[in-house]
């Protein structure tokens, strides 16, 4: 778990549990931005079996069926309007525009069933516009109830807008439901939650999103805790289990590298705000620092046997960008706790890798030895046919995802199977 000491935590839990899920939603005098994630990674199913997305239209339908009559609602969707391919990092509109429940109900219903998941997840730009939505509304709360499954992918730190949105805006509150996110998601999103006075919820199945949009809807803004502070008090940061690997850390709200974290200095003095730490998989975001606090970050570690064959990419599996590298000389290494997928050379690993914080993920890649009498040079070709690597005279070795592959030599052809953690040699004329 990733933890604060003092009592932060504890308080953000026991007002989290105070706010049982009311169908009556007695709440009004309040205006609700409802901000759905449509991003590619939506078309992945839940347990039961439902997409998130379907799942996410479902909670729509029941959300609208249960606020009061005169409950300012509006729906904003990010990723839904252009697919992975085109980096659309602006993919944000405004589906249906506020209006009393009773009078945009079924504009509402028929906007959340007509979107499509297919983008990217541009949460900062599209909290900043739902922002500037309620901005224009004349209501005693002003409320954005934000649903991700995922973490940002594009440019911004989520939380720290999030932060400079509730400071400008007192009646703003931002509350935020995972939709079976990894650690460094919920991270976040309990981070934009924090800052802006909201809550924030896990939702791992239909029924728990239900009920995550309900609390959300009617739940008060969460007071921050009155202390006495004394100027100048710092704030730390640390690492557990820290590596010789260095870790930058930046501010996130001016982009400027602070000071650094390693096995060295595992732990770190920083004024209180919101950081970013940097690890070969993308930036671990919404690391809020508070004075006299420390927050603590528990990174998994990647292990791959035979990693010191070839490099393997890390990608994002929403945008397939590469998000790291795990070079040869690196075979064991610290990593943000998310979810990704390794290539092998251009193969990839048939399942997502989970990286968990505090544990160690190890993959078992087989491993082909070619050899010949003579000077060759020879393609590895996938399943599909399609070409994955190159062996040769030179680079006779390759670590390999487990599966059914062909070589090509000399214009012959010979087929291998690989298993995880095998080794086989084949030898051609």
């Amino acid at each position: 778990m990733i933890r604060t000491t003092g009592m932060g935590t504890a308080v953000f839990g026991l007002l989290l549990s105070a706010a049982p899920y009311d169908a009556s939603y007695a709440q009004t005098g309040r205006s609700i931005a409802l901000v759905l994630d449509a991003s590619g990674s939506m078309n992945a199913k839940l347990p039961d079996g439902a997409t998130r997305i379907d799942a996410a239209k479902s909670a729509v339908a029941d959300l609208v069926g249960r606020l009061p009559a005169d409950t300012r609602l509006a729906l904003r969707a990010y990723g839904h309007q252009s697919p992975t391919q085109h980096k659309n990092c602006q993919d944000t509109a405004l589906l249906v525009g506020f209006d009393a429940v009773a009078n945009n109900k079924s504009a509402v219903l028929a906007a959340s069933r007509s979107i499509r998941a297919q983008g990217y997840t541009p949460i900062t730009y599209a909290l900043k516009l739902a922002a500037e939505d309620l901005g224009k509304e004349n209501a005693a709360t002003r409320v954005v109830v934000l649903v991700s499954d995922g973490k940002e992918t594009c440019a911004g730190d989520p939380c720290a807008t999030a932060k400079a949105l509730a400071d400008a805006d007192a009646k703003l509150v931002v509350h935020t439901v995972g939709l079976g996110v990894d650690a460094a998601a919920r991270f976040q999103l309990k981070c934009i939650a924090s800052v802006a006075r909201g809550l924030y919820t896990d939702a791992g199945s239909g029924g728990e999103l239900m009920s995550a949009l309900g609390r959300a809807a009617q739940a008060e803004a969460v007071q921050p805790k009155k202390e006495v502070v004394v100027a100048k008090t710092l704030g730390k940061i640390r690492i557990e289990g820290a590596t010789a690997y260095t870790h930058d850390v930046i501010d996130a709200a001016a982009g400027q590298k602070i000071t650094a974290i390693s096995a060295v200095w595992p732990e770190r003095e920083v004024p209180p705000g919101i950081y970013t730490v940097k690890f070969d998989n993308g930036k671990w975001q919404g690391v809020e620092v508070k004075p006299g606090e420390t927050v603590v970050l528990k990174p998994g570690l990647l292990e791959i046997r035979g990693a010191d064959l070839w490099g393997h990419k890390l990608l994002d599996p929403e945008t397939s960008e590469t998000i790291g590298q795990f070079v040869a000389h690196k075979t064991r290494i610290p990593l943000l706790p998310t979810r990704f997928l390794v290539t092998f050379s251009k193969a990839v690993w048939p399942e997502l890798v989970e990286i968990r914080e505090g544990a160690t993920t190890k993959l078992n890649p087989g491993v082909l030895k070619v050899s010949s009498t003579k000077p060759f040079k020879a393609t590895v070709n996938g399943d599909d046919g399609r070409e994955i690597a190159e062996v040769s005279s030179a680079i006779s070795r390759i670590a390999l995802p487990p599966g059914r592959y062909t070589l090509e030599a000399a214009g012959q052809k010979f087929s291998v199977e690989l298993k995880e953690g095998q080794d086989v040699e084949m030898k051609i004329p």
